[in-house]
């Protein structure tokens, strides 16, 4: 398997992208995405910024940072998705919430821009003060990205919240009235990325009780999945239930009819979880990863898609980087036998390249040998 910096240098070649002084994360070279035009999304900047300074290129890291800059929106949150704008020539915001935000690319630069500000404190000639930005884009994530009565990540900042409605157990959901959202009571585990809630209880002072509140409830979530689910996958969105846990739902939610399932959102949480127990050793998740590494062991193969109970989603007799990566580092994590065989199957992805797959496998390393960041 090519090393960590081999791998670093192909898929530097292969995504990053410059605008003048700005530099992008190309996440449509296939021409899959349903934008036609699309070229860039917060996730991809937020894996691009993370992937940069933990190879400690600040060169990168600041063209990275310059395209959040100039694509921040109202809130002061990373615009979600921008395209190449045939009309004017230039990139803009996508059409019909393109200047909306997502959870996760947020999280991850600001995780970043904190990395940043150990690793280097400023960029060169003193331009940007990482942590000067970091913190207000801090600020805007528990602002406009977290429910403040679950305190569980939403979808983005164009979720509404409401007023609690109070029950038997607890709040039980926002208030059903005005412009409120439907997506509420909805969350997705892909933005349960517990190691940069960490970070943030750690350096974002002012609101660190608030970050361990975010913490303790998205750890109290991955354990009801376990109780529901003995094999530790979670699907792609949960949703409130009226015993006052999130669940996964019976019909789609936001995306497909798999949004109940091990798909391609929650593909992510072995990763995502392994690096956080990395970092502190919680045993609070330590069941929820060894059950994951179980099931995955077990296997003959990872596939791309799982129904929660472990049976492979219809139609997914294949492999894809982005579900065998985040199996793999976990049962690096918990130190699982048949680790090697999922690193073999790894070899035997290399040569299908996507940007999804070969940003997470990259990070999936990266992290593995220095969860800190710094």
């Amino acid at each position: 398997m090519p090393s960590i910096e081999q791998k670093y240098t192909e898929w530097r070649s292969a995504y990053v992208r410059a605008w003048g002084e700005l530099l992008y994360i190309d996440y449509n070279k296939k021409g899959e995405v349903e934008q036609k035009h699309a070229i860039t999304c917060s996730e991809a900047i937020g894996y691009g910024m993370l992937i940069s300074v933990l190879m400690r290129n600040q060169q990168d890291f600041d063209g990275l940072l310059r395209w959040f800059l100039h694509f921040k929106n109202a809130n002061g949150l990373c615009a979600w998705q921008q395209i190449d704008n045939k009309h004017s020539r230039t990139y803009t915001n996508a059409p019909d919430g393109g200047e909306n935000s997502a959870t996760d690319g947020d999280i991850d630069i600001a995780t970043s821009l904190f990395y940043a500000a150990r690793v280097w404190g400023r960029s060169p000639c003193g331009r940007y003060d990482y942590r000067q930005i970091a913190i207000p884009l801090c600020k805007a994530i528990w602002d406009h990205e977290i429910n403040h009565y679950t305190f569980m990540p939403t979808l983005g900042d164009w979720v509404k919240v409401g007023e609690p409605q109070v029950g038997a157990f607890g709040y039980s959901g926002g208030a059903h009235v005005g412009e409120e959202s439907a997506y509420t009571n909805v969350t997705r585990p892909s933005d349960f990325i517990l190691s940069g809630f960490l970070t943030f209880y750690n350096e974002d002072v002012e609101r660190s009780q608030q970050w361990a509140k975010v913490m303790d409830a998205i750890i109290t979530t991955v354990q009801h999945q376990l109780q529901l689910n003995p094999t530790g996958l979670i699907g792609d969105f949960l949703k409130l239930a009226a015993n006052g846990y999130f669940e996964p739902s019976t019909k789609k939610i936001l995306e497909s009819d798999n949004d109940k399932d091990y798909n391609w959102n929650s593909c992510r949480v072995p990763w995502r979880l392994s690096v956080y127990y990395l970092l502190t050793q919680d045993p609070r998740v330590q069941p929820a990863l060894m059950a994951q590494s179980s099931f995955f062991g077990s296997l003959p193969e990872v596939h791309a898609g799982y129904h929660l109970s472990g049976q492979r989603i219809r139609d997914r007799s294949y492999s894809d980087m982005s579900f065998t990566a985040p199996a793999s580092v976990v049962m690096w994590t918990m130190r699982h036998p048949n680790q090697g065989r999922i690193q073999n199957e790894m070899e035997e992805l290399e040569s299908d390249k996507s940007y999804f797959g070969d940003s997470i496998q990259l990070l999936c390393l990266l992290q593995a040998r220095n969860p800190t960041g710094f």
